[in-house]
């Protein structure tokens, strides 16, 4: 993290693939979990954000939906589904916490298995950066941009990029080298609330401008009233813009 430096915005594109494994119950299940890369666990548990970014709550990560249908178990289900539920957790630990809970349905008796078709298939995906055309040179900016920021991106820079680096295009630690401390606890609060995507990024957005309120006010008051008349301009010229990007309305 060079602080000073400008923070690039970037969105991502996900090619998946098949990962190896596939399971039809339990001991397959911890087989494949065991073995798997660690981004496919990361596809599996906190990439659901990214493939349901509209949905109304965060659906359960995939391992938990699968044992909780296919297998009938909604205690196991549930419990995984707690564990995959912090998307910065470190996912060798993420894997180990899976493992625990899978180790204690040994103790139990087992289901009946899956039929082919039910089986779990085991994916991964890797991100493909997109250079997006924004870019901030202070914390302030980063709010600025942030309505034109896309889901994609905005998962990269908050959750990806913090668990797979690189740390250049880490939002929240780029914001704690570059004076936006307030703002990068913000988004760390935010993010353990376990939103989806769309609801998350509109809530840091809407906190982050909160936030920002007492240093404007103080900037405000101790401006020139040059340059007051100069910051009325550009709002005004922003709003024009961004009137400019909105369809007008399809008459009935």
């Amino acid at each position: 993290m060079n602080p000073g430096a400008p923070f690039h915005f970037s969105t991502v594109a996900h090619l998946e693939y098949p990962a190896g494994p596939v399971a039809t119950d339990f001991d397959t299940l911890r087989e494949g979990i065991a073995t798997v890369p660690v981004e496919s666990l990361f596809y599996h548990t906190t990439r659901i954000a990214v493939r349901h970014p509209r949905a109304q709550d965060l659906p359960a990560n995939d391992f938990a939906r699968w044992v909780g249908t296919a297998l009938q178990d909604a205690e196991t289900a549930e419990r995984l589904a707690f564990a995959g539920a912090q998307p910065v957790l470190p996912l060798e630990e993420l894997r180990a916490s899976l493992l625990r809970i899978l180790d204690d349905v040994g103790h139990r008796k087992e289901p009946e298995p899956a039929s082919e078709a039910a089986a779990f298939h085991f994916v991964t995906a890797r991100s493909v950066k997109v250079p997006l055309d924004l870019e901030a040179t202070d914390p302030e900016l980063i709010c600025e941009a942030w309505p034109y920021v896309d889901h994609g991106a905005a998962f990269y820079h908050l959750i990806e990029a913090r668990v797979f680096g690189p740390a250049s295009d880490d939002l929240i630690e780029w914001l704690k080298a570059n004076g936006g401390r307030r703002m990068a606890e913000v988004a760390e609060d935010v993010l353990g609330g376990g939103m989806p995507l769309q609801r998350l990024q509109r809530e840091i957005g809407g906190r982050w401008r909160r936030a920002l309120i007492p240093s404007r006010l103080v900037r405000g008051t101790e401006a020139s009233e040059t340059e007051r008349r100069a910051h009325a301009r550009a709002v005004v010229a922003r709003f024009a813009g961004r009137l400019r990007k909105v369809p007008e309305r399809q008459t009935p």
